[in-house]
């Protein structure tokens, strides 16, 4: 019996452990994850609290990329729960259907601001079929597709609260979260003359009866009955390098040294951490990865003495007067993940590091959200029995106007080594979700089994994942 493959993938979040889930699978390949940290799944997974089961912010499980929600149902067999998806946007004191539809937002804006939406549709409609060039921002991609008054009263305040000055982002933010084939399909779509579809909204999703961390949790139960290492507490020191390719890592392992070897290395981990172990000591690289932009995200935790508040999954909040852009209710996803008579909201934003929210203390930031749910009417100052606020830095890829030329530099460095292959949200510097994590593992052991160069399997990944849509 020939020997396996050797193979080393670089953390345990959803892009790390759905392609060692794929690879071990596959039979032809002897894995060893490792994840830095004492818990696996980063941002997806869940953890205990004040006898909650909570997620880190809202998760669910969908795609409309073919076979793989049939897959992902197939490995969590019996473990999920089908549910009715609802969300919506509060906006002006009134709670609206999301995706926006012109006859929704009749009722919570005034006859007058209404009007004034219905020209600026009006104006887009005719402008599109004049002005045919590309976006060239974000700003511009909304302002053509659903003219000025919606940019400004929706779009606007909530891409700047999530990712920062709207102006200066790329194109490709709006295209990622707002599919579309082009001004008069939105239109139409807004009029409620065309129906929303499983491409650009789900009515339905699935999501673990245990907590959206069973995923992650299932995954590595997976790969281990297949014979699979998952270390955590693995702190990856350097590679070894030899002729072009990663011939083994030496890693602490709950603070004992180990040299590993591999003959291929799948890599989830942040760009940067990844050029640190890779070409330590090389400025140039290091600066152009230091120019790739983050945005960190704050989660607070609000625990309330009510059963429940909420009658959506989650709800957007574009104005500025409320620190959150959404909020999340745990037991809209399963009751059974909290006590009967209490409840939990999650309060979730973005921030850079030089915000006054990064460098505020918890009760600060709890105070604010409290405040935010008591002016939309949510809670009551008497029924908040608690807070506990979670902070990862660096998380949301923000695309800038120049990213495209940014990352391709990054990568095409990384390509100088025969046996490295990105993958994941942080690994691979892209904005997506499980299902996409969960495809590139797929796509990733398919490949490799044909034995394609390493070089053509990223060129295509890369690709395929500039592909990949946001579906809410």
């Amino acid at each position: 019996m020939s020997e396996k493959t050797k193979l080393v993938v670089l953390g345990a979040g959803i892009g790390g452990l759905s392609a060692g889930y794929f690879l071990t699978r596959n039979g032809k390949y002897e894995v060893t994850i490792l994840e830095k940290s004492q818990d696996i799944g980063g941002v997806c997974g869940s953890f205990t609290h004040d006898g909650f089961v909570l997620d880190y912010g809202a998760h669910k499980l969908y795609s409309v990329i073919p076979g793989i929600l049939d897959e992902i149902r197939g490995v969590m067999d019996g473990r999920l729960l089908k549910v009715l998806k609802k969300n919506r946007i509060f906006l002006r004191g009134h709670l609206l259907d999301y995706p926006l539809k012109l006859g929704n937002l009749a009722k919570a804006l005034g006859l007058g601001t209404f009007l004034k939406l219905g020209v600026g549709y009006a104006v887009t409609f005719v402008m599109g079929l004049i002005d045919r060039k590309p976006a060239a921002s974000y700003e511009e991609y909304i302002l053509k597709r659903f003219g000025r008054g919606t940019y400004e009263l929706v779009f606007e305040p909530l891409a700047d609260k999530v990712w920062g000055d709207p102006s200066t982002l790329h194109p490709d933010m709006a295209r990622t979260r707002l599919p579309a084939s082009g001004g008069v399909d939105v239109i139409l779509r807004l009029l409620g003359i065309k129906k929303e579809s499983k491409e650009t909204s789900a009515e339905y999703f699935y999501y673990p009866k245990k907590g959206f961390g069973d995923f992650p949790g299932t995954l590595r139960e997976k790969i281990e009955e297949k014979g699979g290492k998952v270390f955590t507490n693995a702190l990856p020191q350097r590679v070894i390098i030899s002729d072009d390719k990663i011939v083994g890592i030496e890693v602490l392992m709950d603070g004992q040294p180990s040299v590993l070897s591999c003959d291929y290395v799948v890599s989830s981990i942040p760009l940067s951490a990844l050029g640190e172990l890779v070409f330590p000591g090389d400025d140039k690289f290091n600066s152009a990865v230091q120019k790739l932009e983050f945005r960190n995200v704050i989660l607070v935790y609000i625990f309330v003495n009510r059963p429940v508040i909420l009658e959506d999954q989650w709800i957007f909040f574009p104005e500025r007067e409320y620190i959150f852009s959404r909020i999340f209710e745990q037991k809209q996803m399963n009751p059974d993940l909290g006590p009967a008579e209490r409840t939990s909201i999650c309060c979730d934003f973005t921030c850079t590091n030089d915000s006054w929210q990064w460098k505020a203390g918890d009760d600060e930031i709890a105070a604010k959200c409290v405040e935010g749910l008591k002016k939309s009417g949510f809670v009551k100052d008497s029924e908040v029995s608690g807070h506990l606020v979670v902070r990862f830095p660096n998380f949301y890829p923000r695309y800038d106007l120049k990213y495209q030329e940014k990352i391709k530099e990054v990568t095409l460095k990384f390509r100088e080594l025969d046996n490295l292959l990105l993958t994941g949200r942080i690994g691979m510097y892209n904005y997506n979700n499980a299902d996409h994590c969960f495809d590139m593992g797929k796509f990733i052991t398919e490949k490799i089994t044909e034995g394609k160069q390493i070089s053509n399997i990223m060129e295509e990944l890369e690709q395929r994942v500039a592909n990949y849509r946001i579906v809410d």
